[in-house]
């Protein structure tokens, strides 16, 4: 009698106690690891039962975000109230509301990590109905937190939404600074003209804004400045530059180092959708318009906030080899709709609402892909602008003697918004009374609700966004998650302000002349024995609100650049500079001699000082008619030119560059341009005025000035030679010959593309293609593509034998490599093809410098047929090998894995250890005679699983080679069974 082996129940309780150990080693693992940081790569949770547990207050609550007067986050203050008996969601930190202080009363930095971090873990406790005492709000601790009584229609409790205005370049735009790093402007970012720099600079912000406790960026600016003007004061350099295509993939690229470096902790809140990069006035004054026509709205600024909302993730964006891979999402969480009006959508009428408070936000804007399918399927949010603005102020009542606070919060909302910004939310900007506008408007949408089935409606989908939008910052929605340590950040990383300092010598930019002419103008830096008087815009301005009290500063310090000189440069330096040799004055007192009101002694010690320096250095920022002394450079050379034969002149750009007209720019040595006032910008500026280095940076913006327009720059480059590739080929076998089938279809591809600055073409750059029979002159066109990252592509059909070429263009880029496609013919349809590039015959063009006063003389342009040198045919390569240590290695995984399951499987099976050991060796031989027969090209479909699965094709072979024969033996065994 056959005996049959049934499972042991030693056998099974051996695996499962396998199993149960493995589980609770990783349970042991986790445990080490900080809450927060774990829980930031959890599925996002169900809301949907959140949000049926949640009161009437408790949802309406969450669609506000508040700004609040001071510091005390005690369950008595304001704040808490507006938190526990109002239910907000959200609060947005200003220094200028006196929540931080960046500098202390005699104005030396503050320690604003500390500062940050007691705030908001305050915060978070009142949200939870909890006090936490300021003095135990560095490294909280659950027993720490005092329970408050719960407030009345208390549903549940979540986590608050706090935000802070992060945008780089210091003062006003970046609201954080004493102890935090130096961050570069968007626009200095985008003279990189590097993802890899920008996203690394989005993990530092995202790294230090999650450690502090910050969780919602009020950031970056997607404002296209493609018409730059010099009264554009309320931008400056807040824009990543004037190309669309180029600001999409910088902002995607930021957003990524954002969600990166706060480990998915820092939501972003991309600014001022659809964009007010062309608005005619300033926005913040006044409900500004913009008068561009549907499509151009369509092909500028709405092209980087399409980048924003569209999945991806970082790898994609990154040059190769980084060390630093990522899969963080390059999508933005949200968006802010901005306070201008966009005529080409609404009409231009002055009683027409901004787009923020109109219906074509919702049912125009957000209904049309791609922002439909982010906001379905990502949950994106949209938050408003402050609806206490002055520009809305203004547009309710131009007289403002009213301010109808229910009725702009109620238009924001039905517009398509669904977090409501209420800051300066009072016509007196009392917070007494703003408080009061809060309140009231929050109660009136408690009654609306109850009353009204289409608002409330409006509100619960408002409310789902923003609970998924919490649910991804913190999976577990509890204290515990949302409160930070403060000790972490003393162990951030150290590396930071180096990493700044590279971003600002890669964004110096020689605006003016030509790097070879500035060579002959100034071969040296300043001498030992020469003179230099810089003259500093140091305009002075305050953290806090007009008529409160606290230390005024200057937006440069009057000596920062002499500073510099002499601890570069000076005897502690290098020795190059005499400390005796360098001055400094303020465009205050400049502005001053030149319109006669200085004193006497002052003028003409002035006087004096101009008369003696052999270097003039003017450090500028923007011209701001609220300052007229930002406008004594351009007085100083209308009054006072000076022939660069007797001084050097050198102008350095600390905001926008596009102040100074041509004339201007004729008048001086050099123009530079570092897009940023931070001590990082200060010193690479200087280092470039000393030659240490040759600026790489180019402008991200049209500088009419000097002639210099961005769409120009981005063409392709007509000294390139355009490559051509079969990746589905020659990638895959790693050889240039392949079979196929007479009539398949070939895709090919051509690029990199790039353009006269060396980096990839704008998208949709057209390429045309065209085939040509070899030794005939007729071509056939293949059609138009337009570029993807730089890379175009089309389909070549195999329709007969013969050498074909295949060609490219790309606007003046003529000259592309050839691809040659030797088709021969074979027995039953197939083809054996073999594809090789040779260069098209006319000769290289030298590389076009941005100057044209070193441009060389182009070469004769290839007509719309080039004649191309003939090639021999080339010769057949052996068949592409398909054993190599990377299929074989894959082999050898294959065999072993099924060696370890044949051994449990037989192990619970009780079955004879002879036994077992002999089938698996009868196992490994079938894998190996797979792997043999594979190599040998003897198994059917061989050549398609090497084209197509590559390595893996190894693998699946000896996997199935060494099934085979299990399969074999347990078949014989069962018959046996039953025989």
């Amino acid at each position: 009698m056959m005996t049959h082996h049934h499972p042991s129940r030693s056998g099974r309780n051996w695996l499962a106690s396998r199993l149960i150990s493995i589980l609770l080693l990783s349970a042991v693992v986790a445990g080490f690891l900080p809450a927060d940081r774990v829980a930031a790569h959890q599925e996002p949770i169900d809301v949907d039962p959140i949000l049926e547990a949640m009161s009437v207050d408790d949802r309406i609550g969450q669609l506000f975000v508040v700004t609040f007067e001071g510091d005390e986050v005690t369950p008595a203050a304001d704040i808490a109230t507006l938190i526990r008996q109002y239910r907000v969601g959200g609060v947005l930190l200003r220094s200028d509301n006196g929540n931080f202080h960046n500098l202390e009363p005699d104005g030396s930095p503050a320690n604003i990590p500390d500062q940050l971090v007691r705030l908001t873990n305050q915060l978070q406790a009142l949200a939870f109905d909890g006090d936490l005492p300021a003095e135990d709000a560095i490294v909280p601790k659950n027993r720490e937190v005092r329970r408050l009584p719960v407030p009345p229609n208390r549903g549940v409790t979540l986590p608050l939404l706090i935000g802070i205005e992060q945008e780089g370049d210091g003062f006003p735009y970046s609201q954080l600074t004493g102890g935090m790093t130096p961050l570069p402007s968007n626009m200095a970012l985008g003279a990189t003209w590097s993802t890899d720099a920008v996203a690394t600079v989005g993990r530092i912000v995202g790294q230090e804004l999650a450690d502090i406790g910050i969780n919602l960026l009020s950031g970056p600016s997607l404002d296209i400045l493609d018409r730059p003007r010099p009264d554009q004061t309320s931008l400056g350099v807040r824009s990543f530059g004037g190309s669309p295509y180029w600001v999409g993939r910088l902002s995607r690229a930021y957003i990524g180092g954002i969600h990166q470096g706060s480990d998915g902790r820092i939501a972003t809140v991309a600014n001022h959708f659809p964009g007010q990069g062309s608005s005619d006035r300033l926005p913040e004054d006044e409900v500004a318009t913009i008068q561009k026509s549907a499509g151009e709205l369509a092909s500028v600024e709405l092209v980087p906030f399409a980048a924003a909302v569209k999945p991806g993730t970082l790898d994609a964006l990154l040059a190769d080899g980084q060390d630093t891979p990522s899969d963080a999402a390059t999508t933005t969480d949200g968006l802010s709709s901005t306070h201008v009006r966009y005529a080409a959508i609404q009409g231009s009428s002055e009683g027409i609402p901004p787009i923020s408070l109109a219906p074509q936000l919702g049912q125009e804007l957000l209904a049309s892909p791609p922002f439909s399918d982010w906001r379905v399927d990502q949950g994106g949010v949209v938050m408003s602008e402050a609806l206490g603005a002055p520009a809305i102020r203004k547009y309710y009542d131009p007289t403002l003697q009213s301010f109808p606070t229910k009725q702009i919060a109620q238009e924001a909302l039905l517009a398509g918004n669904d977090l409501l910004l209420l800051s300066r939310f009072s016509l007196t900007d009392d917070w007494q009374d703003e408080l009061a506008n809060i309140e009231e408007t929050i109660e009136f949408f408690r009654d609306k609700y109850t009353s009204d089935a289409d608002f409330q409606r409006r509100v619960d989908a408002a409310v789902a966004r923003i609970l998924n939008m919490k649910a991804r910052l913190y999976p577990e929605l509890d204290l515990r998650s949302a409160l930070v340590d403060g000790t972490e950040i003393a162990v951030r990383e150290t590396t930071s302000e180096a990493t700044i300092a590279q971003v600002a010598r890669d964004a110096v930019t020689l605006l003016s002349p030509s790097s070879a002419e500035l060579a002959q103008r100034m071969p040296t830096g300043p001498g030992s024995d020469e003179k230099i008087l810089i003259f500093t815009d140091a305009r002075e301005v305050q953290e806090c609100q007009d008529g409160q009290d606290c230390p005024s500063f200057p937006l440069i310090q009057p000596g920062a650049l002499e500073e510099i000189i002499l601890r570069q440069y000076g005897p502690q330096g290098s020795g190059q500079v005499q400390p005796e040799n360098v001055e400094s004055l303020s465009f205050v007192q400049l502005n001053a001699f030149l319109e006669g009101s200085s004193s006497e002694a002052a003028s003409q010690e002035i006087e004096a000082l101009i008369d003696a320096a052999d270097w003039l250095v003017f450090a500028m920022l923007d011209e701001d008619p609220n300052v007229p002394s930002s406008g004594a450079l351009r007085q100083f050379l209308d009054q006072r030119p000076v022939s660069r034969e007797r001084k050097r002149v050198i102008a350095m750009s600390y905001n926008a560059p596009f102040f100074l007209d041509a004339t201007d720019i004729s008048k001086l040595t050099a123009y530079f341009a570092a897009f940023g006032k931070t001590e990082p910008f200060l010193e690479a500026s200087i280092r470039a005025l000393f030659r240490e280095f040759s600026p790489t940076g180019s402008s991200p913006v049209d500088i009419s000035g000097i002639n210099y327009v961005i769409a120009e720059k981005l063409k392709p480059d007509p000294a390139q030679s355009i490559p051509l590739q079969v990746p589905d080929v020659r990638v895959r076998m790693g050889s240039n010959t392949f079979t196929a089938q007479v009539d398949d279809t070939l895709r090919v591809l051509a690029g990199p593309i790039l353009d006269f600055n060396g980096r990839l073409v704008p998208d949709n750059t057209t390429v045309v293609f065209r085939l040509q029979q070899r030794g005939d002159q007729f071509e056939l066109p293949l059609g138009e593509s337009g570029t993807v990252d730089g890379f175009a592509e089309t389909s070549v059909v195999l329709e007969r034998a013969g050498d074909f070429e295949v060609r490219a263009r790309a606007g003046d880029a003529q000259g592309s490599l050839s691809l040659i496609l030797n088709i021969v013919d074979e027995a039953e349809g197939e083809a054996q093809v073999a594809i090789a590039t040779a260069t098209a015959t006319p000769s290289p063009v030298p590389t076009v410098t941005p100057s044209p006063s070193t441009t060389p003389t182009p070469t004769k342009e290839p007509s719309a047929t080039p004649t191309v040198t003939p090639a021999p045919t080339p010769v057949l390569p052996l068949p592409p090998r398909r054993v190599n240590p990377g299929s074989f290695g894959m082999s050898l995984i294959a065999i072993i894995a099924v060696a370890v399951v044949g051994l449990l499987f037989y192990r619970m099976t009780a079955e004879i250890p002879e036994q077992t050991v002999r089938n698996l060796l009868i196992a490994t031989i079938g894998g190996l005679i797979g792997f043999s027969l594979y190599g040998l090209g003897m198994l059917p479909g061989a050549n398609w699983m090497q084209r197509e699965w590559r390595p893996w094709g190894a693998a699946v072979v000896t996997t199935i080679g060494c099934l085979l024969p299990l399969a074999i033996l347990w078949a014989r065994k069962e018959w046996h069974k039953r025989a």
